[in-house]
């Protein structure tokens, strides 16, 4: 065979240079699979950083915006408002003290008040115990009513029924004089801690030798005296009562 004849039947002799060309760029084309894969995964790429960027953004922007509104408070807190505490501490113990004072004031007065309570309480048993003691008498234990009256005695009064002790003592030896009490009544007039009037209504019965002799029983009257009483350390003595008896006796 000769040189010529090889040269004609050898098929890659007789390649088409441009038909080369031709496949290599078609192997790059944009249709090609490999550049298509590539393209759609650097466009979700770019969606993703985009949205990853806004979502950043928006979550900076809405902290932002919330420590904006928190800032005002913060500034009052420690600004403007910030005496609102020492005011309102001020006031709740000048509160506190008011309340305090008049708690203690109201203690006082029902302290107070208590006191002159039992004061008029203990004068008024006094006087009654009184009356009761001056108006009960026998001629077997006069010398003992004596001691007993001018023991709860005071002042003028005192003096007073110690000049008549003795001529009473001679009326109701002589006469055989007795007398009781059946009731007793007593109601406090005014006065205070130290002093005090009261009203004393005695239901006296009496009896002497006379009455006696004639078969006639007790006579029973009721006196209405006036007691004054005055406080002498932890006692209530009777410096004022006008008893009927005695009057007669001094206008004798």
């Amino acid at each position: 065979m000769s040189n010529d004849d090889a040269g004609t039947d050898n098929p890659e002799s007789k390649r088409d240079p441009e038909a080369e060309d031709t496949t290599a760029a078609d192997s790059t084309a944009p249709d090609s699979p490999v550049a298509d894969d590539k393209t759609v995964e650097l466009g979700k790429s770019d969606a993703a950083g985009t949205a990853a960027a806004d979502k950043d953004a928006a979550e900076t922007k809405s902290a932002e915006k919330k420590t904006a509104e928190a800032k005002p408070a913060a500034d009052a807190a420690k600004g403007g408002f910030g005496a609102v505490p020492v005011v309102a501490a001020f006031v709740a113990g000048i509160l506190l003290v008011a309340a305090v004072t008049a708690v203690a004031v109201f203690y006082l007065q029902a302290t107070d008040r208590g006191d002159k309570l039992d004061a008029q309480a203990d004068a008024t048993k006094a006087a009654c115990e009184y009356g009761r003691l001056i108006s009960t008498y026998d001629p077997d234990t006069i010398d003992d009513y004596l001691k007993k009256v001018d023991a709860a005695s005071t002042g003028e009064w005192k003096e007073t029924f110690g000049k008549l002790g003795q001529d009473l003592k001679g009326v109701v030896v002589d006469a055989k004089a007795k007398s009781s009490t059946y009731d007793m009544q007593c109601g406090f007039q005014s006065g205070d801690k130290d002093k005090a009037t009261v009203l004393v209504v005695i239901g006296q019965t009496t009896t002497n030798v006379n009455i006696a002799a004639a078969g006639k029983p007790p006579s029973r009257v009721e006196l209405v005296v006036v007691a004054g009483l005055a406080k002498d350390g932890d006692k209530w003595l009777v410096n004022k009562f006008d008893l009927p008896i005695l009057k007669q006796l001094g206008n004798n």
